[in-house]
């Protein structure tokens, strides 16, 4: 069966996040190293975000109160307010080689994202570079629930085996894998560049 569609996640790997930028920031405001990540990715509130339960700016709020409790208020917002003043950096090469080597198939996007998504599409300039954008925060279900893929699969009205899936969470692959998407499991660009041809079965 044809491949129709190049559904791929965002964070990890067409956005990246510099993992330095963080302990600079820690560094700037006297922090303990790792407290910023400890206190964004918090699985609890996290989640709360990325299924749209909250939005950006609560969870931001909210991770900024968590890390008072390290190092006081004042210096906790605007550690976390020079955090967010930044959308990441776009993966040039990873689009211009889905444009080239899938010439023709629609490239969607799947990411459990917060409400803030899409002005940060806007400000690297790649808010119109896909066929659709499928926003966990939007849908209210995130991955790697199997629910969020079936509602993709609704919309684009495909079956699962028309779809090829890159994603760099292997639990999100799995489920893909267990609907009988097409997919790879993404670990970095050079190993990307290096894929083969599809051949149309999941990835074991």
């Amino acid at each position: 069966m044809k491949i129709r569609f190049l559904l791929s996640d965002l964070d990890g790997v067409i956005r990246l996040y510099p993992p330095e930028r963080a302990g600079s920031i820690e560094q700037k405001f006297g922090l303990p190293g790792g407290v910023i990540f400890a206190a964004t990715f918090e699985k609890t509130l996290l989640s709360q975000a990325v299924c749209g339960l909250i939005s950006d700016e609560e969870w931001r709020s909210e991770t900024a109160k968590s890390l008072s409790k390290v190092c006081g208020e004042k210096v906790a917002t605007a550690a976390i307010h020079e955090w967010s003043d930044f959308s990441g950096i776009v993966d040039q090469r990873y689009l211009l080689h889905v444009e080239s080597k899938f010439a023709g198939v629609p490239v969607a996007i799947l990411t459990n994202g917060t409400s803030r998504l899409k002005r940060d599409l806007t400000r690297l300039g790649i808010e119109n570079r896909f066929f659709k954008i499928f926003n966990s925060a939007d849908i209210g279900i995130c991955k790697p629930d199997i629910k969020i893929y079936q509602h993709v699969l609704k919309d684009l009205g495909c079956e699962p085996s028309e779809i090829l899936f890159v994603d760099d969470s292997f639990s999100h692959i799995q489920t893909a894998n267990e609907l009988g998407m097409v997919t790879h499991h993404y670990r970095s660009i050079e190993t990307f560049l290096q894929m083969g041809d599809i051949d149309e079965k999941p990835e074991s």
